[in-house]
């Protein structure tokens, strides 16, 4: 069989064919991109706000709330993915929305924090940035016993 069109798959999720997998060859389902197709199909571009909100919860509670138990289960991952479809069976688009960048100078207070704890989670990183204002860390830098030349050329 010919390569699968993203367009394609999000189509048969859109419409529920959860009996579409047992239709493709070993190739194909081998080309499927589960981790990809949530992002996809938890998104979706309409001026309808209920249905924006249907898929994102649908997607969260079918899909992703099982993931970690059933990713080795490629036909029960493409069901629970079909379970996502809205009520309408109709086609959406769905738009591909990246990862945000931080930028400024939360990313400069979370360089400083991952250099000064370096066994600390991302997470426990991240929210130690969102607490501190850069002045803190700045200060919390000089108490450390950095040099303010140092301290100038890391947070400029």
């Amino acid at each position: 069989m010919a390569k699968l069109e993203l367009k394609d798959i999000l189509s048969a999720v859109d419409q529920g064919g959860r009996d579409i997998w047992d239709l493709l060859d070993e190739e194909q389902k081998k080309s499927v991109s589960f981790f990809l197709l949530n992002r996809y199909v938890s998104s979706v571009k309409t001026k309808d706000p209920e249905k924006q909100e249907h898929f994102i919860m649908a997607t969260n509670e079918y899909f992703n709330k099982h993931w970690k138990l059933f990713n080795k289960h490629p036909k029960l991952l493409w069901q629970l993915l079909c379970l996502c479809a809205h009520e309408s069976k109709q086609e959406f688009f769905h738009e591909w929305i990246g990862y945000k960048k931080k930028q400024g100078n939360g990313q400069k207070k979370q360089k400083f924090l991952e250099q000064v704890f370096p066994n600390h989670k991302l997470a426990d990183i991240e929210l130690m940035a969102s607490m501190n204002s850069l002045q803190d860390l700045k200060e919390y830098a000089v108490e450390l016993g950095w040099s303010d030349q140092k301290i100038n050329e890391f947070f400029k």
